[in-house]
Formats: C-alpha cells, structure tokens, sequence
C-alpha cells in the first residue's frame, strides 16, 4: 500500500512540474527566442538609412538584359495552324 502513496505523489509532482514548465518556462523560452531572432533580423535593415519616397514616385530595383528578337523567337517556339477532324 505503500508503493500504491508513493506512485501517486510521483504522479502529481511530476503533473505540477510538468504544467510549471508547459505553462511558465516554456512561454518565457519562445518569447525569449523570438526577441533574439527578430534581433537579427532587423540589423540589416537598422543600418540601412531609410528613404522617404515622395507620392507617386517609382522605384525600379532589378531591371533585366534585354534578348535580342532571335533569341525570344526560338525560345517561344513555332506556331502551327490546324483543323479539328471530327
């Protein structure tokens, strides 16, 4: 009978733990972790001097080669008429 007092104050100290660290340290931990990965992910932009654009102002960051007419040709391939046969 003992054992059977024993087992169940493991069982109910291991629930008080258990819901200490699923409610307490675990949310501090994913809050803590958060703030530093967004940490490092501002940096970049922190160090970057912000530019305020004016209204209707257009901002052109990649602009590609431009292919000549042969090459655009030969990439889209060939038109071939047809007829549907029923």
């Amino acid at each position: 009978m003992e054992w059977l007092l024993k087992f169940i104050l493991i069982i109910i100290a291991f629930y008080f733990v258990g819901y200490l660290f699923f409610r307490v340290v675990l949310p501090w931990l994913l809050k803590r972790f958060v703030r530093k990965m967004a940490k490092k992910m501002n940096v970049p932009f922190e160090e970057e001097p912000k530019k305020k654009k004016k209204t209707g102002e257009i901002n052109i960051d990649y602009i590609p080669d431009n292919q000549s007419a042969e090459q655009k040709s030969s990439v889209d391939g060939e038109y071939i008429d047809y007829e549907e046969i029923k």
